[in-house]
């Protein structure tokens, strides 16, 4: 059987343990939690953003590596997706890739490019 007692029973200086009955303090929260995901207040892809073109990148290059899905064969970007600076660049990259991953992956090129600027939109 299992040997209860009840708090009358027990020694003067006892202090229940339990949240519901605790005469302690509540101990600080810690408010570096909120903060740890997220420094600066900006949201984690803007942390993520590589404002300088990473080790081999050129950006305008206009060659990407994608995989596709294996089932769907859908291709799924990520965000910020590696801008090679030529065709046997990506080309060589997505052999990699598909050697050590398997699957399939395609190299896109950019085939064409349009802007405008505003004195000639006027």
């Amino acid at each position: 059987m299992l040997d209860r007692r009840f708090v009358d029973e027990l020694e003067t200086d006892y202090t229940p343990t339990n949240a519901a009955g605790s005469v302690e303090p509540m101990q600080r929260p810690d408010h570096k939690a909120k903060k740890r995901g997220r420094p600066n207040g900006k949201p984690s892809y803007m942390r993520r953003f590589p404002k300088n073109p990473r080790d081999g990148e050129a950006v305008g290059g206009g060659h990407f590596v994608f995989r596709r899905g294996d089932s769907t064969g859908r291709i799924r970007p990520c965000m910020w997706p590696f801008e090679h600076p030529d065709f046997d660049s990506a080309s060589n990259e997505a052999s990699r890739l598909a050697g050590e991953h398997g699957g399939t992956f395609d190299v896109f090129s950019r085939s064409l490019s349009v802007s405008v600027t505003k004195d000639a939109a006027e």
